[in-house]
């Protein structure tokens, strides 16, 4: 029965003051199931790699480009193709993408070049670009405040997941078909989730009430999470209008010293993180491990980081910034050097636990300073910068790992030069000012 009153509602408020429904979490539940099949997507190609390699008799390094690819897609769609998700909607822009990065990846399985390899990566993460922030947008706007971060949270974890998923999916795949069903398999995934988006996730209803307000799908949402609420009460508060910033308000004096030391710390532990993520199963396998072994333990990174997300999240909510950083950078910088000391074998597996945990943990605490450093005036530009910036060390590591392979150095010792970019880190921490966290 509909309220008697007809006086305006705010949606901020049906969602925030009531129990999540089914509909909610099931929102939720499919946001997260999209990035976990989008990490498995991000992760197989350097799963393959060995194996592609070994097919075609090309080198490995041949490839670091085609490892590049995904990266340098991924800052093109969230910068160029996500933000259409606030002229067409949430889902729908997420449902294209997660169409996309099944095909391209699929079609992945078809290359004949390197040249095609690169082509279809780049699409790939063109899509991935575009569709994880409407995902994270539109699981966002469905949990209530109370929940938000639960939500949120599960997302965070989701790609991470599915990456370190790929590691015991792709063994015996590869086994049983080649490299070419990895990409089969990777491309089946996102878009069965597209379907169960189609077919379950309902659009958002802040983008529907704003931009098309005569909607009737307006009416159906409600009526799934809040069949009590007259849809013509219920209105969206409109943002305030945003004074106009420039990325050169950036480089101001007063945030010169703590822009040029985040976008550094960014590039060069995103530099390491993709170099590991890109190369580790053929360093692996190079080293003596059995090519299953190889690909299993490739994703122990993702195991640490997974770990070590979590509890530099809850370093950072006591406070600890400064200090949590320096100990991660610390832990990653001493398990790259004792590759050089540690016997191959259970040693090494400790040791790429504690590697994941350190880069990911730092990534976690260098994306939090990237809102708190600066005022909320230009706070999404500095957010939006640090993201592009750092896609620069994102876009090196691979192609830098490529060339330390073909100049034939060791696994060990290309581990060990690593810890170089997390020592310069350490120097970068040392000099960060506490107050610059006042915003």
């Amino acid at each position: 029965m509909l309220q008697e009153t007809q006086a305006p509602i705010e949606l901020g408020d049906i969602i925030d003051h009531r129990p999540m429904t089914a509909t909610q979490i099931l929102v939720a539940v499919l946001c997260a199931a999209a990035l976990f099949v989008d990490g498995y997507g991000i992760q197989v190609m350097a799963l393959a790699v060995p194996s592609l390699a070994k097919s075609w008799g090309l080198p490995e390094a041949s490839f670091g480009l085609a490892l590049s690819a995904v990266v340098i897609g991924i800052t093109f769609g969230a910068g160029i193709l996500g933000p259409l998700g606030d002229r067409i909607g949430r889902k729908t822009m997420l449902v294209a993408a997660m169409i996309l990065i099944g095909i391209a990846t699929a079609c992945t399985a078809f290359a004949t070049t390197t040249g095609e390899f690169v082509l279809w990566r780049l699409l790939t993460g063109a899509a991935l670009g575009a569709g994880i922030p409407n995902g994270a947008a539109l699981t966002s706007e469905y949990a209530p405040v109370a929940r938000r971060s639960l939500a949120v949270g599960l997302m965070n974890i989701a790609s991470p997941l599915g990456a370190f998923s790929a590691g015991f999916i792709a063994p015996p795949v590869l086994e049983a078909f080649g490299w070419r069903g990895a990409f089969i398999i990777g491309g089946i995934g996102p878009l069965f989730i597209a379907l169960l988006i189609v077919s379950l996730v309902p659009e958002s209803l802040k983008f529907l009430i704003i931009r098309k307000p005569a909607d009737p799908r307006i009416g159906h949402i409600l009526r799934r999470i809040a069949p009590d609420i007259d849809p013509a009460t219920v209105h969206v508060q409109p943002p305030a209008k945003a004074p106009r910033t420039s990325p050169r308000q950036l480089m101001n004096a007063e945030f010169r010293a703590r822009t040029l030391l985040l976008w550094a710390m960014l590039c060069l532990n995103l530099f390491n993180l993709y170099v590991l993520l890109s190369w580790l199963p053929s360093l692996l396998q190079h080293s003596g491990w059995a090519m299953a072994d190889a690909l299993r333990g490739a994703v122990l990174i993702q195991a640490g980081g997974i770990a070590g997300g979590i509890l530099m999240s809850s370093l950072l909510d006591r406070g600890a910034t400064r200090a949590a950083l320096a100990g991660g950078f610390c832990l990653i910088a001493v398990s790259l050097l004792l590759f050089l000391a540690v016997p191959n074998g259970v040693g090494w597996v400790f040791l790429l636990l504690f590697v994941g945990a350190g880069v990911s943990g730092c990534q976690t605490g260098l994306n939090t300073l990237s809102a708190a450093f600066y005022p909320p005036a230009i706070k999404a530009t500095g957010v939006s910068w640090a993201l592009l910036i750092g896609g620069i060390g994102s876009t090196l590591g691979p192609i830098t790992g490529a060339w330390m392979i073909q100049i034939g150095l060791e696994a060990p010792q290309i581990l060990a030069l690593l810890a170089l970019p997390a020592l310069l880190c350490i120097a970068a921490v040392s000099v960060m000012k506490r107050r610059w966290q006042a915003y």
